[in-house]
């Protein structure tokens, strides 16, 4: 209840806008894009325990919140792919569609990827 009586309809825990920023933040500090040496595998590795911890905490009570995050990432690893794959290089839509197929083959790669939030297929 507050001052006039009146009680709380609604409280909604979500992940905060600041949390957002700081998650985007660091898959920006990461720099995925640059480890071109890298597998897909080795990716998953290195970045999925802090994945996973994200979920866990953040997408506890209000897991829909995260998508801004997961298409995030799925945009990095876009630009990976790019930066991989010299036929996929100034073809955005080209390499999203690859990492989408490579996302249906390889479901469990990414914790995202488990949950369903995959990139599109052409």
């Amino acid at each position: 209840m507050d001052k006039y009586q009146r009680g709380y309809v609604h409280f909604a825990p979500a992940v905060s806008r600041d949390a957002l920023k700081a998650m985007r933040q660091t898959i920006r500090g990461w720099h995925l894009q640059l480890m071109c040496d890298r597998e897909l595998g080795d990716l998953a590795a290195m970045f999925n325990p802090v994945l996973r911890g994200w979920q866990k905490y953040y997408g506890r009570f209000h897991g829909s919140a995260m998508s801004a995050i997961w298409r995030h990432m799925n945009d990095y690893l876009v630009r990976w792919m790019m930066r991989k794959y010299k036929t996929l290089a100034r073809h955005k839509t080209r390499a999203r569609h690859a990492l989408g197929r490579l996302a249906r083959l390889f479901p469990t790669a990414f914790v995202h990827w488990k949950m369903g939030c995959l990139p599109a297929v052409g």
